[in-house]
């Protein structure tokens, strides 16, 4: 039996999610990087929309993590902010976000629904509040109808600073095609390479060339985390720059580059993806590499919107 110490604990943190409220919430899990934390505040906020309920986010994960923090606060996003555990030391939150995680929805009685696997999950669409949401959410399927809020959502709340202004300028003076490549973690990190690997030069090269030939002005601008291998690796059959103006906790910058691009050769990345969907150019064109994971236990059917071209 839980001790009454422990549910009062669990009932004050329910308590802040608004749990005892008549408009109880659709909370949701934030976990990974910025473009996991899109996904997975898209979904919930398309639910909660349909709902006429509060999006509340649970910040628990990120508790005692250094290499992952919360990633959404430039935005304009429309949620409330939650953390379990918030008066304790920094070292025993940590050791308690994923049982906080884990337990206390089940404590509280709310309805805990997670992701059975990676594609769709049509029962998502019948699901009420209060409910907890955890999963990963990569399908424009659960909130695809939220297009123009999702838009408002994810613009920046500050202008782009002033090192962003002349590669901003450039693409607006030009057929800009954001090119992401991703390597980092997709080869330093074992399981990273082994779940994800690297897109390879044929790829960017051929989707560049694709694109380059029925435009007027291209000009490809690179977003990479690792630059120096883009500068030695690749080439294009038009002008490129490779955007490294910005730092690691600045991705929401690069973000907003890439979505003011016209065309797209992504990389088997969310936050590529991202900056694809974002973009709002007529006649903007997707080009997405055709196996999103090298493993064959994720099916990634409903991961690319229709109207993108897998390569």
């Amino acid at each position: 039996m839980q001790s009454p110490a422990c549910i009062a604990g669990a009932r004050a943190w329910w308590v802040g999610y608004g749990m005892a409220e008549a408009m109880q919430p659709v909370v949701v899990g934030l976990s990974g990087g910025l473009g996991n934390q899109m996904f997975q505040y898209a979904a919930g906020r398309a639910l909660a929309h349909r709902l006429g309920h509060p999006l509340s986010l649970d910040l628990s994960w990120f508790q005692g993590r250094g290499d992952r923090h919360f990633a959404l606060a430039p935005f304009h996003i429309a949620a409330s902010l939650e953390r379990a555990w918030p008066r304790l030391p920094p070292a025993m939150q940590a050791q308690l976000s994923r049982l906080s995680r884990r337990w206390a929805p089940r404590i509280m009685g709310a309805p805990v629904f997670r992701e059975p696997h990676f594609h769709y999950v049509p029962a998502f669409a019948a699901l009420a509040a209060p409910v907890f949401l955890e999963g990963y959410w990569q399908s424009e399927r659960y909130f695809r109808e939220l297009r123009e809020p999702l838009l408002q959502d994810f613009s920046l709340r500050q202008p782009l600073p002033a090192s962003c202004q002349p590669i901003l300028a450039a693409i607006g003076n030009s057929d800009a095609i954001c090119v992401h490549v991703r390597r980092g973690d997709y080869l330093s990190n074992p399981v990273a390479a082994k779940v994800h690997g690297v897109c390879p030069v044929d790829y960017y090269q051929q989707g560049v060339a694709e694109l380059s030939a029925s435009l007027a002005r291209p000009h490809c601008f690179v977003f990479s985390d690792d630059p120096e291998w883009v500068r030695g690796s690749l080439a294009f059959p038009c002008p490129m720059t490779v955007v490294d103006v910005n730092g690691p906790a600045e991705a929401h910058f690069d973000l907003a580059l890439m979505a003011a691009c016209q065309h797209f050769v992504i990389a088997n990345s969310s936050l590529s993806w991202w900056g694809a969907w974002l973009g709002q150019a007529a006649g903007k064109r997707v080009i997405a590499p055709s196996r999103w994971f090298l493993t064959s236990d994720k099916d990634a059917r409903d991961l690319l919107p229709p109207s993108w071209e897998r390569r």
